[in-house]
Order: C-alpha cells, then sequence, then structure tokens
C-alpha cells in the first residue's frame, strides 16, 4: 500500500517537475495534455456484459522462468477482472525480440502492445506497422498523468509512435569499478571529478588504472563493451540519429557531426593509450560480453556502462561484486532519453480502442508491473516490513521461478515494489534526479531519417567499420580517424546534416 500511495504522488510530482523544467510543448499538445488529463482512465466503468477482449501484450524478459505460466494466468485474472479483457503474454529476451519483431510486424500476427526501438520508427511508420496514438489520448489519461511532457516524446512529425517507460531520463556516462580493489588501493569517490570541461580530468582515471595494474598485474583494468568514444548519449543530443548532432550536452542548436569534434578525437586518444598500455582488454574491440559478465567472471577490474541512483545496488546483483560508481560525463536530458525505446499499439491490434485502455491501465495498476517483474508474490517474491520486495526464504536468485529485475523496459516500475537493497525512497531519488536534468535545446524534437534513409543506411555501414575500432584504441587514432570522416561524407553525411538542421530549425520555430 505504501508503495501505491507513493507511485501516485511522483506521478503528480512527475508531471508538474517534467513541465516546468522545458517550455518546447507547443499549444496544442500542452492543451492535449490538459483534456486528456481530465478524464480518468481507470475509473472508468468497464461493461462486464460484452464478449471479453484479448490483448496480445509483447513484453521484454531476462528468461522465461519455470513460473511464466502462472504469471500469465494470474495478469490474465486481474485484467479480467479489471478491465473484462483476457492477456496472452508474448515473453521475449532481447536476443529472441531484435531477431523476430520485425518479422512478426511484417506478417501481421496477432499484436496489440509493444516496444518498438527509435531507430525502427520511421521505418514501422512508413510500414504502416503502428497505430497513431495521437488518435487514441482520451484513452490513455493515466499514462498522460504519470508521464506528463514526458508523453509527447514519442511524436515524429505529427504521428504520436508510443509511450516511454517510468525510468531515469538521462544516460549519463559513469565507470563502474570493484569496491574491495578501489578500497584497497586507498580511493574514495570523492577523490574523482572528471568533467568534459577539462580534458586533464580524466588523467584521474589513467592513473586509477595504473595503480590497480601495479597492484594486481593480471588484472584487466577495463573490459565489456562500452568506452567513452561509444557512450555518445553521454555528451551530446543526437536527436534519434548518430549523424550530425547538437554537441555540448545539447546546448547548441547547430548541427555538426560529433566524429570531427575535439570531443570525439580526445575520446579515440584517450582509448588508445589505454590499450597500448595493456589497462584496457587487447580483445575489447571485438569483445562481446558485457561488463558485467566480465566482471563476474573474477578479473576485471572495471567497466563503462549509463548509471543512474541505483547502479551500485543493480550491479552487485548482476556481478556478485560489490562496486563504487565514478561519473565520467554531465547529466542531459534529451529526447532519445525517453524514446529511445516506446510502448506502441500495433497496427494489427482488432480493436485500437480497447489496447489504448489496456495501455492506459498498465501505467496505474502496481500489481500489472509487479506480476510481470517480479513474478507470483508469496512464491517468487515477498514485500518486507519496509515495502520492498525480496525472495522468499528458501528462495535465491539461482532457484526462483520467476524473476526479470526489467523495470526499465516496463510501463511503470515506479507503480510497482523497488527490489531490497535499494534505498526504500528509491523512486524519490529517481523523481528528483530527473527534475534536476539539464535539458537539451532539441528536447522533444526527434530527426525523421525518411527523407535520408539511402545516406543513413550508407553511413550505418561506414560507422559499424570504424567506429568501435577508433573508440577502443585499437588502431592508431589519428590515420584511422581521418579516414573514418573521409568516408562518412562520401556515404553522404552532408546531405544528412542539412535535412537535420532543416528539420530541426522548423521545430525551433514552430516550439519558441
Amino acid at each position: 500500500m505504501k508503495t501505491r500511495v507513493l507511485a501516485a504522488v511522483l506521478s503528480l510530482m512527475l508531471l508538474s517537475g517534467c513541465v516546468s523544467q522545458n517550455g518546447g510543448l507547443t499549444e496544442n499538445r500542452q492543451n492535449e495534455l490538459s483534456s486528456s488529463s481530465e478524464v480518468s482512465g481507470s475509473s472508468e466503468k468497464v461493461n462486464f456484459d460484452e464478449a471479453p477482449y484479448e490483448i496480445n501484450y509483447l513484453y521484454l524478459v531476462a528468461q522465461e522462468g519455470s513460473n511464466q505460466s502462472k504469471v500469465a494466468q494470474a495478469v490474465n485474472d486481474l485484467a479480467m477482472k479489471e478491465l473484462n479483457m483476457t492477456v496472452k503474454l508474448i515473453p521475449m529476451t532481447f536476443g529472441t525480440y531484435n531477431s523476430q519483431i520485425s518479422m512478426m510486424l511484417a506478417a501481421n500476427e496477432p499484436l496489440d502492445i509493444f516496444l518498438a526501438a527509435s531507430n525502427q520508427f520511421s521505418t514501422y511508420i512508413d510500414s504502416q506497422y503502428l497505430v497513431n496514438c495521437a488518435d487514441y489520448l482520451t484513452y490513455l489519461p493515466d499514462a498522460l498523468a504519470v508521464l506528463g511532457e514526458d508523453a509527447y516524446a514519442g511524436y515524429l512529425g505529427d504521428f504520436l509512435v508510443g509511450f516511454s517507460v517510468m525510468k531515469e531520463r538521462a544516460y549519463p556516462a559513469g565507470l563502474v569499478v570493484r569496491k574491495d580493489i578501489f578500497d584497497g588501493l586507498g580511493y574514495r569517490t570523492d577523490d574523482f571529478s572528471v568533467t568534459t570541461e577539462d580534458y586533464s580530468s580524466f588523467d584521474q582515471i589513467t592513473e586509477l588504472f595504473a595503480k590497480v595494474k601495479e597492484a594486481y598485474p593480471s588484472m584487466v583494468c577495463l573490459d565489456g563493451t562500452s568506452i567513452m568514444g561509444l557512450q555518445q548519449y553521454s555528451y551530446m543530443d543526437n536527436m534519434g540519429s548518430n549523424f550530425g548532432v547538437l554537441e555540448n550536452y545539447g546546448q547548441s542548436t547547430v548541427v555538426t557531426s560529433w566524429y570531427e569534434s575535439e570531443q570525439f578525437k580526445f575520446f579515440c586518444t584517450l582509448g588508445r593509450e589505454w590499450f597500448t598500455k595493456g589497462y584496457s582488454s587487447q580483445d575489447i574491440a571485438v569483445n562481446q560480453d558485457s561488463g558485467e559478465i566480465k566482471m563476474k567472471a573474477g578479473n576485471c577490474f572495471s567497466f563503462i556502462t549509463n548509471v543512474k541512483p541505483n547502479t551500485a545496488v543493480e550491479k552487485l546483483a548482476q556481478t556478485g561484486y560489490e562496486v563504487e560508481v565514478l561519473y565520467l560525463s554531465d547529466i542531459m536530458k534529451n529526447t532519445n532519453a525517453v524514446n529511445a525505446s516506446l510502448l506502441c499499439i500495433a497496427n494489427a491490434s482488432k480493436d485500437p480502442v480497447k489496447a489504448a485502455r489496456f495501455l492506459n491501465w498498465t501505467y496505474q495498476s502496481g500489481e500489472f508491473n509487479d506480476l510481470i517483474n517480479w513474478g507470483i508474490k508469496g512464491e517468487d517474491w515477498i514485500e518486507t516490513e519496509d515495502g520492498m520486495a525480496a525472495y522468499p526464504e528458501g528462495v535465491t536468485a539461482s532457484s526462483v521461478g520467476y524473476h526479470n529485475d526489467f523495470g526499465f523496459v516496463y510501463p511503470n516500475q515506479f507503480a510497482g515494489h523497488a527490489w531490497q537493497g535499494n534505498p526504500p525512497d528509491i523512486w524519490k531519488q529517481y523523481q528528483q534526479y530527473n527534475s534536476g536534468l539539464m535539458v537539451s535545446k532539441a528536447y522533444g524534437f526527434t530527426f525523421n531519417s525518411t527523407p535520408v534513409a539511402t545516406e543513413e543506411a550508407q553511413l550505418n555501414s561506414v560507422e559499424e567499420q570504424y567506429k568501435k575500432d577508433l573508440a577502443f584504441g585499437a588502431v592508431e587514432t589519428d590515420e584511422a580517424l581521418k579516414d573514418f570522416n573521409e568516408a562518412l561524407y562520401a556515404a553522404g553525411l552532408q546531405t544528412v546534416i542539412e535535412e537535420k538542421q532543416q528539420q530541426l530549425d522548423a521545430w525551433l520555430a514552430e516550439n519558441n
């Protein structure tokens, strides 16, 4: 109960906080937000006399546990009780989703709600795989109230692709380090102040690696799949495409190529230094295993990833090691941090109104969010005295029948229970974190890449060829960077930059 009350309070706080920090909504969309929020979709009378509608709900899971069928039945029973709808859950791991979703949509398979990634929005709209959610806002008042202004980050032109999930609204880069080694060398997080305002501050990380290597010669100081030059969302606003960006954390309105910037060159040069000194793994540019997997194996001191208020708790569960987090960037909110993935209504839905009503319900139902995240209460998890979720006695991570910890891809984890080990006020910490972010000048704008689809495809191929080797320092920086930029322009970079600048200028003129 405490969690649900807190979630309701946070919904109001998030609504007011989001609106106050950015004035980028058009008057029409401000009116949409006000008028739609006046209706209470959760209190709308349900017609239990009509035949139940079946919702096909595709969602992501860590793996399919032994209690998957029990969870599916529990979700079905809950939706039947509250909405007079049955639910067919379609669980998919990330790997299966990436290989199957486009084929499912093309085949028009039964589907009502699914998660779509931002790099597919234009394609999905052109292929008529999506319903324009702008036509169904009347049926989504709870989603609008929870999301506030962020509800409108899903617009591509006049097409509302879908709705964001409730999570952190920024992608700062952070170095996750093993606490036992870090503490043993006499370090504290307060010893570090790394900032792009002074690139020499990154020497602090180099010196840390040198100390680790000296004390533990066989230890890999840095491993995983990311490094600063691959954390582009942490340092600039790409507006939905890596080709043509707003540098300086989106505080510019001039579209430039980040790959020509002094910042990207510095990151590549630093990656080269770490690589040649043996601080990073010598196969890091081709490695496919995450930093979490590498650290769990026992011979990795650190990895770079996106960080947030409860990163240390998450990484303890994922690696088995207590960790500290060192920030490597400022914290910026841009559109991509909100609409990188959106919950959408599929065009294959037999009744988009019912689908919209179901989607609306998922944003206010703590029980639904707990079910798909933690599983069956009493079997897979229990509620502790302080209102947290935890394993029941005798149940462990290896024996639990269902457990995802995937709140970052579910509608509203804030409506449910946080996992034990997080601070009891973790959802309030998220709200405070989100409300205090630096906001990109292009927040609310998403680039429509359709006019330059051919160039984008060519540019993606060039990026794939050069970017990882450069960022990880597996190649000599100056020559490879020169070749990379020449290849980008040959593939049509200037055309994309000009198209993006034109669209951005039009958007800025409308929203200012």
